[in-house]
């Protein structure tokens, strides 16, 4: 009995613990950087901000664009950190995980580059104007 008890506390850790990684935001810079798909869409029909048929077409397809990269970034990166920090309990040295921390890091590396092109697709697709707007409203 206390085995079982053991193996399902065992298994719902791994469960969680993997969720929790893929819940995180796989970025270098996080928390200062501004998500504008994600505030568009709260956003979407609000009268000051004023979106037109063409620019919500272009920004659906940047949204699109973004979520596909970053999303299979995100399922590369979750695993390769929990391997990370089970090789720590394992007692691992520094060396034997640096090639794993070199993957994460260009992994993330690579979602910021997507997130940077999302920031700069999106402002070009809207006026100073309708940018100053989202600012605010999502502030």
């Amino acid at each position: 009995m206390n085995k079982k008890l053991l193996l399902g506390l065992v298994a719902f850790a791994i469960s969680f613990s993997t969720l929790n990684a893929a819940t995180k935001a796989p970025f270098l810079i996080t928390g200062v950087m501004p998500h504008y798909t994600k505030d568009i869409k709260i956003h979407w029909d609000n009268e000051q901000l004023a979106l037109n048929k063409s620019q919500k077409e272009k920004l659906l397809l940047v949204r699109k664009d973004t979520m596909a990269g970053v999303i299979s970034l995100k399922k590369k990166i979750a695993p390769l950190e929990l391997e990370v920090a089970s090789k720590i309990k394992e007692g691992k040295t520094p060396e034997e995980l640096m090639h794993l921390v070199d993957k994460i890091a260009k992994l993330k590396s690579s979602a910021t580059k997507t997130h940077l092109s999302c920031l700069y697709r999106t402002q070009a697709i809207l006026s100073k104007k309708q940018l100053e707007t989202l600012n605010k409203l999502s502030k």
